[in-house]
């Protein structure tokens, strides 16, 4: 008679399975056979003490072969040994599950299924390459940034300030009459705002009244200066300014400058250079996508770019970056082609998504995917600097990969929901975007409304939005887009089925990366371009998700449904 595993077997046994991309014998009654017992019985206790024994890798290597082929398992290399488990400690279950789940993670990531994964990998020198891409030592991730960082600056870039980048619109000399109405007039309130010694944003409202100008926040939106917020914005951390007011004042004074056919011809021109320049470069570590419609959003996008290169943890890497707001081409399939190849060139694509869909931009995230390569989304949120509005946005990140029954008991539970919007929610008509905009409505309207008009003015601008388009009062305009935004990375991070894309090139399916904050952003191009992010696998009912552990994001996946793994496989996907 022989007797049934015992707990430890059962653990080591399963790993085993899990590593090989057998998961389907899980699910067998029992998922070994009582032939098999005997010989797992003899091997296991040997390999369990062969650390504490001092037995070396060849020997370890080849126990742990021999319980692969008690399995019925191909062997491994003992390059894959090495490499996998170097100095794992088998009696340490711990340990051992922690490297099985990082090959599981590495599978994922190249392969996009586990059995492919471990065939490719189990024999020859392939699992070192591939290990030391996600998996580096701390010297080989520095080795990698500082490799970027001492690569050569781009020349022949010519720097366009944000207050001319509008002239690179298709539009430019139709907007440059009411742009440079705007700033002149605007030019003129700072002036007397620098004359009369003012203070605050309030003064500066009391000035642009007597000259007739009753709405001051539009005439900031329609004038497409960059750096406004400043002069609401004197008492939150993101926006600290060493600067006095008067300062703040001159220095948007300065950047009120009008701009006529010529200066347009000559940013025109310059902006073409940058697109020459840019189709020299052939080593960009990342492609910008963003959608400028109007001018505003050239001055949030250039701000965004400021914060992402040269503000904060990317400073100093010396990124070699396709920036949108910098380059022209008279013709607009001409930049469409121009950008195409930017993203052939790129290591990686960031998006700063806005609040709707742009069939380009989002075409451009999808191309990226289907070229094999990383995707991050930067989808903005209004109001962040709001102490207030943090338990709100913790909660919604907290929630990233809940269901919606979890999700609302969570925001239950922290007095986020009543106990009747709660019931409410959990009907079987109601989505997580419901319980966010129910969240959103129930206590971002009263914070928003309590801010004042000024500052919810300012902060939509700030975010490209021009206040005067608000076809209902202001705090109403503000709770709608934040909603947008909202659902926006839900839609991005958790609803979309294709926001997984497969790859022709090599059938793995990725999914992109959400980001909320620049800071964020930054975190994960570093991680990205240093090979040291680290992911969780998620257990789901019908499919293993390998989420990133910074946005909580779907990165991979791999289908539980045998017959879709068979057909999806059975495909040539080009795999070399």
């Amino acid at each position: 008679m022989v007797i049934p595993l015992n707990e430890e077997e059962n653990k080591l046994l399963k790993l085993l399975l899990l590593m090989t991309g057998r998961e389907d014998r899980l699910s067998r009654k029992p998922f070994v056979e009582q032939s098999q017992i005997a010989g797992i019985r003899a091997i296991w206790p040997i390999l369990k003490s062969a650390t504490e024994g001092g037995t070396d890798y060849d020997a370890r290597s080849d126990l742990l072969n021999r319980l692969l082929l008690t399995l019925g398992i191909m062997t491994t290399s003992p390059d894959f040994f090495r490499t996998v488990f170097h100095d794992i400690d088998f009696s340490k279950f711990e340990d051992v599950e922690g490297r099985v789940n990082q090959f599981r993670t590495l599978c994922m990531l190249e392969y996009g299924s586990f059995r492919y994964g471990y065939k490719m990998l189990r024999q020859g020198s392939r699992i070192k390459e591939k290990w030391t891409r996600y998996f580096p030592k701390e010297e080989e991730a520095t080795e990698r940034a500082d490799r970027i960082r001492t690569s050569p600056a781009p020349v022949g870039l010519i720097p366009i300030h944000a207050s001319q980048l509008f002239a690179l619109g298709y539009l430019a000399s139709e907007q440059a009459e009411r742009i440079n109405a705007a700033r002149k007039k605007f030019g003129e309130i700072l002036q007397g705002a620098l004359d009369s010694k003012a203070e605050t944003f309030k003064d500066l409202q009391q000035i642009a009244k007597k000259g007739g100008e009753e709405n001051l926040t539009s005439l900031i939106a329609k004038s497409g200066v960059p750096g406004t917020e400043a002069l609401v914005y004197t008492d939150l951390p993101l926006f600290s300014d060493s600067r006095t007011y008067p300062e703040i004042l001159i220095a948007l004074r300065q950047s009120c400058v009008t701009v006529d056919d010529e200066a347009i011809r000559r940013t025109q021109e310059n902006g073409l250079q940058n697109a020459r320049t840019y189709m020299a470069m052939h080593d960009l570590n990342l492609y910008v996508a963003t959608s400028m419609r109007d001018p505003l959003h050239f001055t949030t996008n250039w701000a965004f770019v400021q914060g992402l290169f040269h503000g904060g943890h990317l400073a100093n890497w010396n990124l070699r970056y396709f920036d949108p707001t910098q380059a022209f081409l008279p013709d607009r399939i001409q930049k469409g082609l121009l950008e195409c190849l930017m993203i052939k060139r790129a290591q990686l694509t960031v998006y700063n998504a806005q609040e709707a869909d742009t069939f380009g931009k989002d075409s451009e995230a999808g191309v990226t995917l289907a070229q094999a390569k990383p995707v991050v989304v930067f989808v903005a949120r209004l109001f962040d600097q709001t102490p207030e509005m943090k338990p709100i946005y913790n909660a919604i990140d907290e929630a990233a990969r809940m269901l919606r029954d979890d999700f609302v008991q969570l925001l239950t539970g922290r007095g986020l929901l009543s106990a009747e919007e709660s019931q409410i929610l959990l009907g079987p008509e109601k989505s997580k975007g419901d319980t966010i905009e129910a969240l959103v409505r129930s206590h971002a309207k009263s914070i928003i409304g309590s801010l004042g008009e000024d500052r919810v003015g300012m902060e939509l601008i700030r975010q490209g939005y021009d206040p005067e388009l608000s076809d209902s009062n202001l705090i109403d305009f503000a709770v709608e887009r934040m909603l947008r935004l909202e659902r926006r990375a839900l839609t991005f991070r958790d609803v979309h089925p294709l926001a997984l894309q497969t790859s022709p090139i090599d059938g793995v399916a990725r999914g992109v990366m959400v980001t909320r904050t620049v800071e964020t952003t930054a975190k994960v191009v570093s991680g990205l371009l240093r090979g040291t992010l680290t992911y969780e696998i998620v257990d789901d009912e019908a499919n293993w998700l390998l989420v990133d552990t910074i946005t909580r994001s779907p990165v991979r996946v791999v289908t539980k449904d045998p017959v879709l793994t068979s057909a999806f496989w059975s495909e040539n996907w080009g795999i070399a």
